[in-house]
């Protein structure tokens, strides 16, 4: 699967032109403007999960799923439903755009895919290689089909070759659940956050340490050879809001720690964590400033400002992605910065806004 390339930066060239790096602190497809794509690291979303099964005892898999296959729905309708992409619904050009949704998966860091049959109304199978969470890219797979198709599927696993092998066919009707886990795209608001670009195809500089192996559909960040992975910004999200439903409240301090400590390996890893004790003020200021810069290129919101004194951290991020992980990385960055546990609380003083507080945990004990 030949990839081509930005000539400058090496950056996929078709992704660049799918995506757009915006100055308020989100990555949205270009042709929908208010659908939200982020940058995570790839076992993140299964490790939060599988926590939150294992601590509260009670499956949540069927949640997320729903939740996944729903938002990769939206993401194919952006694109089929406006003209001439509607054209790719019609005879042989479905084979086009199941090609399309393989090649996408591998731009994106989801997997490696390759079709092997498709019969337009009655499902395919496909080759999937080093998926970043094999149901999620199932129902990744499910999504995009029944955008395409227009009805429900359902899926299955099997082995040919000894190649993992996704089957697709049609069903009657979703589950339930399905049908309350949809997508809502809050109002987003303008920034003016400045990243230098690539004079060629428009990404971020900053995002030079990526290195796509499309051959394994893997996307490695080669500083701290991490596996990351391009996802629906809005999933984690719906996820979290569904769960509260079923589980309550208890499922967010272990969202916020799980984040919280991937934030602190990802410091670690990037040398912005030191041996404890407390730093100079520029050091410190350091820290805030390089962590806090790294939000808008990841897509994960805009930090407009931030305030740091005895009293502990103040930021404000416009547009984030997810109130309660950017809460533990908030606590994480303190925590790294001030060489101190760290309780935080925010609140939203307008749409799409959010102030984080950010205190040492033993002042307020």
């Amino acid at each position: 699967m030949a990839m081509k390339r930005c000539r400058e930066c090496g950056f996929p060239y078709w992704l660049s032109k799918l995506i757009r790096w915006n100055e308020n602190g989100t990555i949205t497809m270009a042709v929908n403007p208010d659908y939200r794509v982020v940058i995570i690291e790839s076992d993140f979303l299964s490790h939060i999960f599988s926590r939150i099964e294992e601590h509260l005892g009670l499956p949540i898999s069927h949640l997320v799923f729903e939740a996944q296959r729903n938002a990769s729905v939206h993401t194919i309708d952006s694109q089929l439903n406006r003209f001439p992409f509607t054209l790719g619904r019609w005879g042989p050009s479905k084979r086009v755009v199941v090609r399309a949704f393989c090649h996408l998966a591998v731009w994106l860091g989801q997997a490696y895919a390759r079709p092997l049959r498709y019969r337009s109304g009655k499902g395919g199978e496909a080759v999937i290689r080093n998926p970043y969470n094999r149901e999620l890219m199932a129902a990744i797979v499910l999504g995009a089909f029944e955008s395409l198709e227009r009805r429900p599927f359902e899926h299955a696993w099997t082995k040919e070759d000894g190649e993992d092998v996704v089957s697709i066919r049609p069903v009657q009707a979703r589950p339930e659940i399905s049908r309350r886990l949809d997508l809502a795209y809050p109002a987003l608001k303008p920034g003016h956050f400045h990243m230098p670009r690539c004079r060629s195809c428009g990404t971020p500089i900053e995002l030079g340490y990526l290195r796509w192996n499309e051959g394994e559909g893997i996307i490695m960040d080669n500083r701290r050879n991490t596996r990351l992975t391009f996802l629906d910004g809005y999933v984690p999200t719906i996820v979290f809001r569904e769960m509260e439903k079923e589980l309550g409240e208890d499922i967010y301090p272990l969202i916020i720690q799980a984040e919280k400590d991937y934030t602190h390996r990802r410091m670690r890893d990037l040398g912005m964590a030191g041996g404890g004790g407390v730093l100079p003020r520029r050091e410190r200021e350091s820290i805030y400033e390089n962590a806090l810069a790294t939000l808008p290129p990841r897509g994960q919101g805009n930090p407009v400002d931030y305030r740091y004194g005895y009293d502990g951290l103040t930021v404000t991020v416009d547009n984030p992605y997810n109130e309660h992980l950017l809460a533990g990385q908030m606590a994480a960055l303190f925590e790294v910065a001030e060489g101190k546990a760290a309780e935080v609380e925010w609140h939203s003083p307008s749409p799409s806004s959010l102030v984080f507080t950010v205190r040492s945990a033993e002042a307020l004990g």
